[in-house]
């Protein structure tokens, strides 16, 4: 067994800063914030990942991410400023997956991860160190496991062992069926949900058979046309401010794609069944909110089970567990401890109980 000197020396190339939720890792690199370094990372296309994007901008002098990502990054308005987005597209470097990047003897590899179009996991080897860490993740076959890990860097959405789904293998069933029951009797569908995950919705309904046609607004259709260029089955869907829209809407059975943040002003009518897609629910797949509204448990990060999964088949050395963004780090550490792990959480002590040595 390694001695608690080495898992020192390799946590002092590894920190999170409270502030700015960036992930420091190696001597060069920053991770989802920012920091005053040279390479920024970007894992994926979510605004709490994207923290001090304007500052890694200016003062970074590569920003890191995958093809999809960077291109989401301008679809979605991140950088608003003309004079900004020539800097960015100056920097940026397009990173496909298991290609490698090298700054100043440290090594970059990204790692493909389920959680939104262009999301991956970061790989850094430095100083004679394997550091890894996971972004935001669902544990599914398409994830991919970081291994021979000296120190796991694992998110912790869910890390409060009563956020459990022991039904999340059946809601995509379940969610298909309550747009065909509501497409039968309404002839609208209304689905709310984040950039990404709604994109996911799409792709699953297609997947199934549900071939009637997709109508959203412009940002929405921008972030589908880039998931299809990737890959994602789609097809049949409409800007809704086109005539071509206005007239499905007006006489065909059609689906209706809203963001999120729309679903609290929802007009509730009895022409349409409303869908509000959320990773927040734990007691049940589907759950009436309403007479018209339903609420699905469709997740794009994984449960506490399957974050204690993921560290059971990565098998690092250290685990230091993300405690600057929305979850609960603390209690995952905790579990994690109880299980035999030597397990921290950033921002905060680096010390590392001796019990686990």
């Amino acid at each position: 067994m390694a001695s608690k000197t080495k898992y020192s020396e390799a946590l002092r190339y590894v920190d999170i800063v409270g502030e700015t939720c960036a992930i420091l890792i190696g001597e060069n690199i920053t991770v989802d914030g920012f920091w005053d370094r040279p390479i920024r990372i970007i894992t994926h296309a979510h605004y709490d990942h994207l923290k001090g994007l304007r500052e890694s901008i200016l003062r970074s002098k590569s920003i890191i991410a995958t093809p999809p990502t960077h291109e989401l990054i301008i679809a979605l308005g991140y950088i608003r400023s003309k004079d900004l987005l020539s800097t960015y597209l100056s920097k940026r470097i397009f990173l496909d997956y298991h290609e490698k990047y090298v700054v100043n003897n440290e090594v970059i590899e990204l790692y493909y991860v389920d959680h939104i179009l262009g999301a991956a996991q970061v790989l850094v080897e430095t100083n004679d160190y394997r550091i890894g860490y996971t972004g935001d993740f669902r544990l599914t076959s398409k994830t991919e496991i970081l291994k021979n890990l000296d120190v796991l860097i694992i998110e912790s959405t869910y890390g409060n062992p009563s956020f459990r789904r022991p039904f999340k293998n059946d809601v995509e069933e379940l969610f298909v069926d309550l747009v065909l029951d509501g497409l039968e009797l309404y002839r609208r569908v209304i689905i709310y949900g984040y950039y990404g995950k709604l994109q996911e919705a799409m792709h699953i309904l297609r997947t199934r058979g549900v071939d009637e046609p997709f109508i959203m607004s412009r940002k929405i259709f921008e972030v589908t046309r880039i998931a299809e260029k990737y890959g994602y089955r789609i097809g049949n869907y409409y800007l809704s401010s086109s005539k071509a829209a206005k007239s499905i809407m007006y006489s065909d059975k059609h689906i209706v794609f809203e963001h999120f943040n729309k679903a609290r002003y929802r007009r509730i009518r009895d022409d349409a069944l409303y869908i509000i897609l959320s990773g927040w629910e734990f007691t049940e797949p589907i759950k009436r909110i309403d007479q018209s509204t339903w609420l699905v448990a469709l997740s794009d990060h994984g449960d506490f089970d399957e974050l204690i999964q993921y560290v059971e088949r990565s098998q690092p050395e250290i685990v230091v567990v993300d405690g600057s963004r929305e979850g609960d780090a603390h209690s995952l550490a905790k579990e994690l401890r109880k299980r035999g792990w030597r397990a921290i959480v950033l921002p905060g002590s680096k010390t590392i109980d001796t019990s686990l040595f």
